[in-house]
């Protein structure tokens, strides 16, 4: 089997030259074109001909993002840091953010195709669990490209969370209790098995000699549930990401036995699983989506606005406070990364036999 952490760093990499590439000629635009030039070689009539008005470029009349998960967790982080730029820069009105939790998304997409596929108020986060689910065919009926990708511009990381008092205080105690009695310890996560959160725990029990299916796994609605299932003592391990953690961590509420990315993350005090001498990271993009149904306009005008977020200094302070490193993907470059990132994830999951028929 293909060693899957460093497929990770193979698919962030593309990520990364792609964002280091793009700048805001990568936006998608719609070309304005001048008008032909008519000269009148006769007498103008009497009556004066109707004029053609131009067409009025798109505005969102109700904007709305659709986080499909509780309120807490990324995708929820998403919508409501994102959203609250878009008013901010002028972008939209007042954004609403919608928490349509279930199926690590399947309630929230397969409401928006069979409801409101021509939306063109409506974005919805996403994250590579949402590639994850449309690579194991886990949104019944629901194809990758039956949606619009607008962009993504943050880069989050996975990370490995326990209590202050947990009996491991590092990285390498918990695996020598995972690998002493795989079934001791509960772990648990903002997705459905197969998921985002669970395929962290499968890919690194797969490097540490463990059987991932003998691992006690706890699914929730949403990173923000998972991190309060933690705190509540329900689960002993939460593989949560970096913005969903930065502030309890910081807090002192939760502690990070690791990062599992390659370089440190500023302002969170934990190594990473590289410098611990493992392979496996798990690299994150934060960014939208669309009904498939969009208007090519609209879909125009929410790739620029997200453009313009990614440029602020606004977005820049957000990603600071929330561990997140800088990544630009918009438009048809985003399309044709997210697309290969499903048919990749669909390959790696097939080893768990996680694919869906």
């Amino acid at each position: 089997m293909l060693r899957l952490g460093r497929v990770f760093i193979l698919v962030l990499g593309l990520a990364l030259v792609a964002a280091a590439c793009g700048d805001s000629e990568s936006d998608t635009t719609v070309a304005a074109t001048a008008a032909p030039t008519t000269v009148a070689t006769t007498a103008a009539p009497t009556t004066a001909a109707p004029t053609t008005a131009a067409p009025v470029a798109f505005a969102p009349d109700s904007p709305e993002c659709v986080a499909p998960s509780d309120p807490g967790g990324g995708w929820d982080f998403t919508c409501r840091t994102i959203g609250q730029l878009f008013e901010d820069q002028g972008s939209t009105g007042n954004v609403i953010v919608t928490n349509q939790p279930g199926g690590g998304g399947a309630v929230a997409f397969a409401d928006i195709a069979a409801n409101r596929n021509d939306d063109s108020d409506l974005v919805i986060a996403a994250s590579p669990a949402t590639a994850i689910r449309f690579g194991q065919n886990q949104y019944t009926g629901l194809e990758a490209d039956d949606f619009r990708w607008i962009g993504a511009i943050g880069a989050d990381f996975g990370v490995v969370a326990v209590l202050p008092d947990a009996p491991w205080e590092t990285l390498d105690e918990l695996v020598a209790a995972v690998q002493a009695d795989p079934t001791s310890i509960v772990f648990g996560g903002g997705s459905p098995q197969g998921g985002q959160d669970h395929f962290k725990v499968l890919i690194f029990m797969e490097e540490i000699g463990v059987d991932p299916a003998e691992v006690p796994w706890v699914a929730y609605d949403g990173g923000g549930e998972a991190q309060v299932a933690l705190l509540g003592g329900e689960i002993e391990v939460f593989t949560g990401d970096v913005s969903e953690t930065f502030a309890s961590a910081a807090d002192g509420e939760i502690r990070i036995l690791a990062v599992m990315g390659e370089d440190r993350i500023d302002g969170m005090d934990a190594p990473t699983t590289i410098e611990l001498g493992y392979t496996t990271i798990f690299p994150i993009w934060r960014g939208l989506l669309a009904p498939g149904g969009m208007s090519d306009e609209a879909y125009d005008f929410w790739v620029d606005a997200l453009g313009e977020v990614e440029a602020s200094d606004a977005w820049a302070v957000e990603r600071e406070n929330n561990g997140l490193l800088p990544l630009r993907l918009l438009g048809a470059d985003f399309e044709a990364f997210a697309l290969d990132a499903v048919n990749s994830f669909r390959v790696l999951s097939e080893p768990f036999g996680l694919v869906a028929p």
